[in-house]
């Protein structure tokens, strides 16, 4: 299987549910980012997060904040062993109940052992602060 096609499958797999199986898919010393890589009290998905058990926190912190809407993926490039994707996203801030737009690219890397080693997420991080209320 392609990188290419891990990446999709790994997706595939969170959106439905199946976090067992996309942790199945990482390297055990994995590290998710949430767009900053430094961690803020009012935003608990930013900061690093290492390993399975830090991956299973990061989706959980995402399914706190935020319901689930539309979520495009525009095109997927891939060269070696990093896929890029980005599209569109729109969201519901689960604490105010407004709406979180924002185009979004996604970087990941694979180790050599065909494992998910770096999953880098990137978003509008402006619109996800004003959504869930933070400063106003």
């Amino acid at each position: 299987m392609t990188y290419q096609a891990q990446a999709q499958q790994f997706l595939a797999d969170v959106f439905a549910g199946k976090l067992p199986q996309a942790l199945a898919a990482c390297a055990e010393d994995v590290v998710f980012i949430s767009t900053r890589p430094e961690p803020s009290a009012q935003v608990r998905a930013y900061g690093r997060h290492r390993g399975h058990a830090g991956a299973a926190a990061f989706f959980q912190t995402f399914a706190d904040m935020l319901t689930p809407g539309e979520f495009e993926i525009h095109d997927t490039i891939a060269q070696g062993q990093h896929v890029v994707m980005y599209g569109r996203l729109k969201h519901t801030a689960r604490a105010t109940g407004r709406p979180f737009a924002s185009d979004w690219a996604l970087v990941m890397k694979f180790d050599e052992a065909g494992k998910l080693a770096l999953y880098h997420f990137y978003e509008d991080t402006a619109a996800l602060e004003w959504a869930l209320g933070v400063n106003g």
